[in-house]
């Protein structure tokens, strides 16, 4: 099994992304730029351990669907720079998800074995047994919760709310009964049974409804093996044996996170790959020794990113003019860049944040901390931070060259800092070091 997993993915010169449980999104202008992590979650928590290739394999199987199904409906994909990101339409999200359901099995079984005969308004049968077909596929809609859990809700219900107008539930419904209908005969043919999924929908700007987020994905459908169905000996290639590994070990979202051994993580990564094989016909054969490595040389390639980054940090708004004198050069030689104000002394948690965030950057840092007199602010940022930072203090005049100068120059033990009094030189170093890292 490949050594390597993309738990995270903070590339700073695309901005600071919006985390979800598995992707971190990014926004630039009409687009968004959407990177698949490896991370895995059941019950609404992120568990510690990444499986290895998931996040590609997602979006492998998404984009396979995306082909498949745009006569049905438009959708948001633009490009897929590598497999781990999608380049898609920025959109507003409508907050339902389409949850269509063609078997009793998972929480709508558990509900029936508990009495219930009913799903978001929709009458089911009596008699039916677990893994039973459906007389036919339902749609049961969730509110779509930023934090917390989803919560079924009727069609009426999301009309009445002003969640979603009529004329989109109807339209809403319609497609997702057509795509559930197209992922089921394709899959049918390849050996698996597409038992549940999940769509969702947005309006762009032209107020066109199109399908967003990913599609029949083993994390948002259930998928059967018609093989194992047939035997009567059903197994999970999705993200229900996770739930099921959990369950048996009686986490159902609250307490602590149980780990995942090494085996149950193979177990699940195999999982992935059936499921992607048999729909798309392949899958990756193994993982990235450097997924990061790879991922920021494939955005560098397609012009997404410059792949290197400068964080200029001021110990006061005085100090912006000084920090000019360096933006200037930066944005002549086209380097990404930011610039933050924050003391050392009443700011201390919101730089010390801002560190450990740029400590994971997947691209080369480089810090410019602007601050006279005890220069304070370098030396908290050299203690907590493992990229290059260079101190280009403001002096007034030469006489305050000569008090303050020790400040600067003279850190603790184990705190680097390169002091570089001219502003165009603490540019051009930054811009030095920076090129020898990427």
């Amino acid at each position: 099994m490949p050594n390597s997993a993309l738990s995270h993915t903070f590339i700073p010169e695309l901005g600071i992304p919006k985390k979800g449980k598995v992707r971190d999104i990014y926004e630039n202008g009409e687009s968004l730029t959407l990177i698949t992590s490896d991370r895995i979650s059941i019950f609404d928590r992120i568990l510690n351990e990444a499986i290895p290739d998931k996040g590609s394999i997602l979006n492998q199987i998404s984009r396979f669907w995306f082909e498949q199904t745009k006569d049905i409906i438009s959708n948001h994909l633009i490009s897929y720079p590598d497999p781990n990101v999608m380049v898609v339409k920025k959109c507003r999200p409508i907050m339902v998800e389409m949850i269509v359901r063609g078997y009793l099995a998972g929480s709508m079984w558990r509900d029936y074995q508990s009495g219930k005969r009913e799903k978001c308004g929709i009458p089911i049968p009596d008699g039916l047994k677990e893994n039973d077909p459906l007389p036919h596929p339902i749609v049961t809609p969730t509110t779509k919760s930023e934090k917390g859990h989803d919560e079924d809700i009727t069609k009426e219900e999301l009309i009445s709310s002003g969640i979603v107008s009529e004329d989109h539930w109807n339209e809403m419904e319609a497609i997702s009964l057509r795509l559930f209908k197209r992922g089921q005969e394709i899959v049918g043919k390849r050996g698996l049974i597409l038992v549940d999924t999940k769509y969702e929908f947005g309006l762009d700007s032209d107020g066109k409804l199109i399908l967003i987020d990913e599609i029949h994905t083993p994390d948002s459908s259930r998928y059967w093996f018609t093989s194992e169905r047939e035997k009567k000996q059903i197994r999970f290639p999705d993200k229900e044996f996770v739930r099921q590994w959990g369950r048996g070990l009686g986490f159902t979202g609250d307490g602590d996170i149980p780990s995942l051994p090494k085996k149950t993580i193979e177990e699940i990564r195999k999982g992935y790959l059936d499921v992607c094989r048999a729909i798309t016909g392949e899958a990756p054969e193994s993982g990235e020794s450097n997924a990061h490595a790879r991922l920021v040389g494939n955005l560098k390639s397609q012009h997404l990113i410059k792949g290197t980054f400068c964080q200029l940090i001021l110990g006061s708004d005085k100090d912006l003019p000084h920090a000019e004198k360096i933006t200037k050069t930066f944005d002549k030689q086209g380097l990404p860049y930011n610039v933050l104000t924050a003391s050392a002394h009443k700011n201390t948690l919101k730089v010390v944040d801002l560190i450990e965030q740029l400590n994971q950057s997947l691209e080369p840092v480089v810090f410019i901390t602007i601050a006279g007199r005890s220069n304070a602010l370098s030396g908290v940022v050299a203690a907590n931070t493992k990229w290059p930072v260079i101190a280009c203090p403001p002096f007034k005049d030469h006489s305050d060259y000569l008090v303050n100068i020790h400040s600067s120059l003279q850190m603790p033990s184990q705190v680097p800092v390169m002091t570089v009094v001219d502003p165009g030189n603490a540019a051009l170093a930054a811009l030095r070091i920076l090129e020898g890292q990427s």
